[in-house]
């Protein structure tokens, strides 16, 4: 796999939904809060969740909603940098300074492992992992405009047709496309563009966004996790290397 000495990732995240009932968590044991030693920084948060169930009457449907309260427990390492949130619906893991995927895999997997010795029972619903590049180039010698002849240079020109359709006179405010992928329990959603963060204002930065969301909604005990984790994170850099040019390789300095 490449190597680059810089990236553009501003957030990873890894995400497991736990069927219904199988994690009957209220407070993390120690083996939970042994693998979670390095997050010093914790609180809990009240969560909700609605469900909404139509059942059918001679009168026609009825849709009956049911709101379940829930304590989420977080913990952080220092700089915020990385977060895990855990609860009887969902593990959660939020990298924002990405250094490699292999220790943040691992620290995922042995936080699930440990919930998982606590809750025997445990089954996931569903699992994600999601990549989202944000490609800055703010440098006076990037070149000129901000629309598909700049961006071209850099980025697929397959993924920019709708930037040219835009033109390039400096009126556009934001352009997000979105491709799906149905690979049968396997699944990835693809958002690429300029998002604009001062929308609806014309767009004046050199950003663009590619998000790459990869997960399965089949039932999966623990152990299959991380080779399911591993083929997300090489569909996710395929993705990702199918979108650049050399060019932007070479501004990150491949090795």
């Amino acid at each position: 796999m490449p190597h680059y000495a810089k990236n553009f990732i501003t957030q990873v995240v890894l995400r497991a939904d736990f069927t219904a009932g199988t994690v009957p968590l209220v407070q993390p044991d120690e083996g939970v809060l042994a693998v979670l030693d390095g997050f010093p920084v914790r609180n809990d948060l009240n969560r909700q969740k609605s469900e909404v169930h139509v059942r059918k009457t001679p009168q026609g449907p009825v849709r009956d909603t049911r709101t379940t309260s829930f304590v989420e427990h977080n913990f952080a390492v220092e700089d915020k940098s990385r977060r895990v949130a855990l609860c009887g619906e969902y593990l959660f893991m939020e990298e924002r300074r990405y250094e490699g995927f292999g220790d943040l895999r691992d620290q995922f997997m042995d936080t699930l492992d440990a919930i998982a010795a606590q809750c025997p029972r445990m089954e996931i619903s569903r699992l994600g992992l999601r990549f989202i590049n944000e490609i800055k180039l703010p440098e006076a010698n990037a070149g000129p405009g901000l629309g598909a002849d700049f961006w071209e240079k850099y980025i697929n020109p397959w993924l920019l047709g709708g930037l040219r359709f835009a033109a390039n006179d400096g009126a556009l405010a934001r352009h997000m496309c979105s491709t799906e992928l149905n690979y049968g329990t396997d699944r990835a959603t693809f958002k690429y563009g300029i998002f604009n963060a001062e929308y609806p204002k014309p767009n004046r930065r050199r950003e663009f966004i590619l998000d790459v969301d990869t997960y399965c909604r089949s039932p999966l005990m623990p152990a299959d996790v991380p080779a399911k984790l591993d083929d997300y994170h090489k569909a996710a850099l395929a993705v990702f290397e199918a979108a650049i040019t050399d060019a932007l390789r070479e501004r990150m300095a491949r090795s």
